[in-house]
C-alpha cells in the first residue's frame, strides 16, 4: 500500500511548517510536500506529484480570489482539495463548494480539529465544519442562480456587452477595439460591472457565465434577463 501523500501550498512560512509537522505526527509515515506557492505547486505537479489531498491557502502572492482553487481543481479533477485559510465568510465558503473544492478549513481552527477534518477528506467525505453547514443553509442554489440574474440586469447594454467580451477572453485594447470605444471607457465599464456583480476579478466573471450556462440559462441579451428570471422563478 502506497503512503499517504500531502500537497500543502502555503506562503506563510511558520503556519505551513507547524501544518506539515502536525500532518507528520497523525500520519508518521505519509510523504508531506510544501510549496510556497501556486507556481511552485504547478512544478511539483510537473515533476510527478501525485498527492491523495491538496491543502490550499486562499490567498497567495502568485494568484488573485479563487483562481488557484480554479486552476488547481481543473488539472486534478480526481484530487481533494480543500482550501485551509484564515479568510471566511458564508459566501467565500459557498464560492469554495461552487468551484468543486472538498472542504475548508479555517486557519484559527485547533490542531486535532485540522487533523480530524483531514481524515474526513481522505476518506472521501466532504468537510466545511460548522461555518459550512451555516452557509449552506443560508441559501440553495436557486436562490444563488436568481441573485446572479438579478445582478446582471443591474448592468447596461454596453456593460453586458463588456462582460461578454470578457467572458471570451478578450483584452481591454480588444474590447474597445470591437466597441468602437477608448480603453479607459471600458476599464470604466469593467470597474462598474466587478462591483455591480459582487466580484474582484475576470475569472469570477466567466465562473459566473459558465454557471449559468452549466444551468441551461444562457443569456445571450440583457433585456431577455427579465424574463429568464420570471420564468425560473415559477
Amino acid at each position: 500500500m502506497q503512503p499517504l501523500h500531502f500537497l500543502i501550498i502555503d506562503d506563510h512560512p511558520l503556519f505551513l511548517e507547524a501544518l506539515e509537522a502536525a500532518l507528520h505526527v497523525a500520519f508518521p509515515a505519509a510523504l508531506v510536500e510544501t510549496a510556497g506557492s501556486i507556481e511552485g505547486a504547478w512544478r511539483a505537479l510537473a515533476a510527478g506529484t501525485r498527492p491523495d489531498l491538496i491543502l490550499l491557502d486562499l490567498k497567495m502572492p502568485d494568484t488573485t480570489g479563487f483562481e488557484g482553487v480554479v486552476s488547481l481543481r481543473a488539472a486534478n479533477p480526481r484530487t481533494p482539495l480543500c482550501v485551509i485559510s484564515s479568510l471566511s465568510g458564508d459566501e467565500i465558503i459557498r464560492q469554495i463548494r461552487d468551484l468543486g473544492a472538498s472542504g475548508f478549513i479555517n486557519k484559527s481552527e485547533k490542531r486535532e480539529n485540522i487533523i480530524a477534518a483531514v481524515r474526513q477528506l481522505l476518506q472521501g467525505q466532504d468537510y466545511f465544519g460548522s461555518d459550512g453547514d451555516k452557509a449552506s443553509s443560508l441559501a440553495t442554489p436557486l436562490d444563488r442562480e436568481l441573485e446572479i440574474l438579478a445582478r446582471l440586469r443591474e448592468l447596461t447594454p454596453q456593460q453586458y456587452k463588456v462582460l461578454a467580451l470578457i467572458c471570451e477572453g478578450k483584452p481591454n485594447k480588444q474590447i474597445a477595439y470591437e466597441l468602437d470605444i477608448v480603453e479607459t471607457t471600458v476599464k470604466a465599464h469593467i470597474t462598474s460591472i466587478f462591483k455591480k456583480l459582487a466580484i474582484h476579478n475576470r475569472t469570477q466573471a466567466v465562473l459566473i457565465m459558465q454557471k449559468l450556462k452549466l444551468q441551461g440559462l444562457v443569456i445571450d441579451h440583457p433585456e431577455v434577463l427579465g424574463d429568464m428570471e420570471q420564468r425560473h422563478a415559477s
